[in-house]
């Protein structure tokens, strides 16, 4: 296990496309730990939206207590995507996602066939519920999200039928435990909004995916987030680019910078490294250059590009990274398009990347 030690909010991309109101100017400081591990601080209070009833304030972030359901705030989501491989070393590069918020509870599976260069398997969910708090089965008109106790950080699990098209099953297992973001797990969201907020870096992936009525064993490395709060109001965070990188050393890096519609940096960006041996460190000073190619998917109103350098002297870390299939960005019916892709480091320490990309505008919250 690595030690526990203070840690920058990594993913400073939050996952709420649903909402297109995600993200902003982030604390500094997280912390990793075991899922039985919790602080206290002062609790943070979210910005309300205008007249909804007050939401009540957070509280600092304590697993495995908050592993489940949070429905007095506004809205929340439980995020996992990696790259998975079959028997034969065939490529899947899969994102499979649930939202929750003012009584609708809205999921997504996607899954690319890297070598193919195409979306193989891809659905909305969505249903009117309202979770329960504490709740850790979260579903949606049949795709389910699961959290089960056990080991030492309990297990993740995914199961997303797409009628007549196929099905993905994963048991999802922490390797290094969670991180939690900002400090107790307290981020901001902007100006003046919060949300509580925590990651598990590394995912051990095992699990089924069927394709036209073959089913076929599958097995990778991903990633899951968990957020909640109140920040619907916050329209200067719509737009961000954020990465998350797993390098065969063992290190992890995740950062995130937000941008405007068209792409430029807002300058507000931070992240995390987490080292080999488990030491932090919290990148702030780094550069994030888009390179070409670029883009423009079906659907879209924005461009993305293909290629990005990262440059990030206090790490150590000087990488190129190459998107691994052209066809990565999801279109949808109910919430707006994004682009979520893996990636490969063409350039420096070897490891690959999971990119995220929103410059859509839509809300469905």
């Amino acid at each position: 296990m690595r030690s526990m030690r203070a840690a920058t909010t990594g993913a400073g991309r939050l996952l709420a496309i649903t909402l297109a109101v995600a993200g902003g100017s982030f604390a500094a400081t997280g912390t990793r730990v075991a899922a039985a591990t919790g602080t206290r601080v002062a609790p943070a209070t979210g910005t309300p939206v205008a007249g909804a009833v007050t939401p009540p304030a957070l509280r600092p972030v304590t697993l495995p207590r908050d592993q489940g359901a949070h429905p007095a705030y506004q809205v929340e989501w439980w995020y996992t995507a990696g790259t998975l491989s079959d028997h034969s070393g065939r490529r899947y590069f899969w994102f499979a996602t649930a939202w929750a918020g003012r009584g609708v509870v809205l999921a997504k599976l996607n899954i690319v066939d890297l070598r193919a260069d195409r979306i193989v398997l891809s659905r909305e969910y969505v249903s009117p519920d309202t979770l329960r708090g504490g709740q850790t089965t979260m579903g949606a008109s049949g795709f389910t999200l699961r959290w089960r106790a056990g080991g030492r950080w309990g297990r993740w699990s995914v199961d997303a039928p797409v009628p007549g098209a196929g099905r993905l099953r994963l048991s999802l297992t922490p390797v290094t435990g969670y991180v939690l973001e900002g400090p107790h797990g307290i981020v901001r969201e902007g100006p003046g909004a919060t949300s509580a907020y925590y990651s598990a870096p590394r995912l051990a992936a095992t699990g089924t995916l069927t394709l036209r009525g073959r089913s076929r064993r599958v097995s990778g490395q991903g990633w899951f987030d968990h957020q909640w709060g109140n920040f619907l109001a916050d329209r200067a965070s719509w737009h961000w680019n954020w990465f998350a990188c797993q390098f065969r050393d063992g290190s992890d890096l995740m950062l995130y910078q937000f941008i405007t519609p068209a792409g430029r940096p807002t300058g507000a960006q931070s992240g995390t490294f987490v080292a080999a041996d488990g030491a932090v460190s919290h990148p702030r000073r780094y550069t994030v250059t888009p390179l070409a190619p670029v883009i423009h998917p079906t659907g879209a109103s924005g461009a993305y590009p293909l290629r990005w350098r990262l440059r990030v002297p206090s790490a150590g870390v000087y990488i190129t990274l190459d998107a691994r299939a052209r066809h990565q960005f999801i279109a949808n019916r109910y919430i707006p398009g994004f682009w979520e892709g893996a990636a490969a480091i063409t350039s420096g320490r070897p490891g690959g990347c999971i990119v995220e990309s929103t410059r859509e505008t839509a809300s469905i919250f």
